[in-house]
């Protein structure tokens, strides 16, 4: 984990060599400052542990800086410094968010305690949040639920991925629980009191995605009115989650990589270095060694965020999990929507069961909630449980009555839909050329060629 970095601001340079010379010398990383104005951009323009701050400065006092510096992150803490104590200041400074005031002359080891303190108590106001996180089940899907092989590898292999520093790269269908599983990762690991930011990175165009990931700095390009920071300087000291990570631009890859390999990267139009300490969990459901073959995806990248490779197998291997996990989901669903409990009859397990779920656990909680605001009484027979309504389901039982032309055409619109109609996704997917892709769907008729 990275040294605490704290920013020192005062304008009296004697004071400020004497701070920083101790803090240093005691394993912190130190910034300066001088007034409000400078003191402000510095505290924009990179990540604080925790500030020293003097009363008065050139441009104004504390009372005036420390409601923007709040406004800013209200987690960091703030140490007031005055040769002017009063009640009434030391009151006004704690309301304003100061976490503590000491008189000067300084005494730097007083301030060594105080600043110990408040960074432990910083600490444990996000483990506590992270807790609480995980003492509240209704948030979030046990991703290991079931007693098959598959699951059970499921959980060993993430139990040892929480138990490292490593970045893990998570591989497995479309709605199989990829996410729940990162987060699952992130909160029994080292940095579970520190924040995990998530980014899907489907969707993004390379620009959008660039400043989403990097940040900018005000004036970088037409639009960009204020200072942007990126999601990897906002999860400093935490985890940070890449969804999607295969529909990355490639001319973004060695940016990615440098941040990851480095631990330091520049916001857009930016010229300053910025360290981070961050985890990196990526996911995925495309096949990313055939995007390295197919020179879609950088193969340095793709060594460098698989060092740990989970896959999240589909819920049709393991179908022994299907009524435990249903029963479980179903009791999440009633909880949510103020119900009383409801339970799945035996013929409604095996009607579940006999699915081949194309869409995974999203599949199965839609069914499961469409049998829901259905019921009528307390249990859910197999009558209840409609796939009709589902693009996969209707594709799955007309399987048997198609010919190998009507297959494939089924099985691409399938895709397409799971895409979102988007076809440069839809054609990675399939491992075809996007004019291949094109070609086909004219062949299928006008409304389709469109999509």
């Amino acid at each position: 984990m990275a040294k605490a970095k704290v920013l020192v601001v005062d304008d009296d340079e004697t004071i400020r060599f004497a701070i920083r010379d101790f803090l240093e010398l005691h394993g912190f990383l130190v910034d300066e400052a001088e007034t409000c104005a400078e003191a402000e951009i510095r505290f924009r323009a990179d990540v604080f542990d925790a500030v020293t701050l003097d009363y008065s400065l050139p441009d104004g006092n504390a009372m005036d800086l420390l409601p923007r510096l709040k406004a800013l992150d209200a987690g960091v803490p703030i140490i007031l410094l005055t040769a002017y104590a009063s009640i009434e200041l030391a009151v006004r400074a704690i309301q304003l968010g100061a976490e503590h005031f000491l008189v000067k002359p300084l005494d730097l080891p007083a301030l060594l305690m105080v600043l110990e303190r408040a960074l432990e108590n910083q600490r444990n106001r996000r483990k506590q949040v992270a807790r609480d996180s995980i003492e509240q089940p209704q948030r979030a899907v046990n991703p290991f639920i079931g007693q098959s092989a598959a699951i059970q590898k499921l959980a060993e292999q993430s139990r040892q991925a929480a138990a490292t520093e490593s970045p893990v790269l998570i591989q497995g269908e479309t709605g199989t629980g990829k996410s729940e599983l990162a987060r699952w990762i992130h909160r029994f690991s080292s940095r579970a009191s520190e924040p995990m930011l998530e980014l899907n990175c489907g969707g993004f165009t390379k620009d959008l995605l660039e400043t989403e990931l990097f940040g900018h700095e005000k004036g970088a390009f037409t639009g960009a009115i204020t200072t942007k920071v990126g999601l990897l300087e906002a999860a400093h000291h935490g985890t940070v989650f890449l969804d999607e990570i295969g529909d990355i631009d490639l001319q973004i890859q060695p940016r990615i990589l440098k941040a990851l390999e480095e631990k330091r990267f520049r916001r857009l139009g930016g010229v300053q270095d910025r360290k981070v300490d961050f985890r990196l969990i990526a996911a995925t459901h495309q096949n990313l060694d055939r995007l390295v073959q197919d020179q879609l995806f950088r193969s340095d990248l793709f060594y460098r965020i698989s060092v740990i490779q989970i896959s999240v197998p589909p819920l049709r291997e393991r179908a022994e999990d299907i009524p435990d996990f249903a029963q479980r989901l179903l009791d999440r669903l009633t909880s949510e929507c103020g119900r009383e409990p409801m339970k799945l009859t035996q013929s409604g397990l095996m009607k579940l069961q006999k699915h081949l779920w194309p869409g995974n656990i999203r599949e199965l909680r839609n069914v499961l909630e469409r049998a829901l605001m259905g019921a009528s009484s307390s249990e859910i027979h197999a009558l209840d449980l409609d796939f009709a309504s589902s693009p996969q389901a209707r594709i799955q039982e007309g399987l048997p009555k198609m010919t190998l032309k009507e297959l494939e055409r089924h099985y691409i619109i399938q895709i397409l839909h799971e895409e979102g109609g988007q076809v440069d996704r839809a054609a990675k997917r399939l491992d075809i050329p996007r004019s291949t892709l094109y070609q086909k769907l004219k062949t299928f008729g006008p409304e389709l060629s469109r999509s």
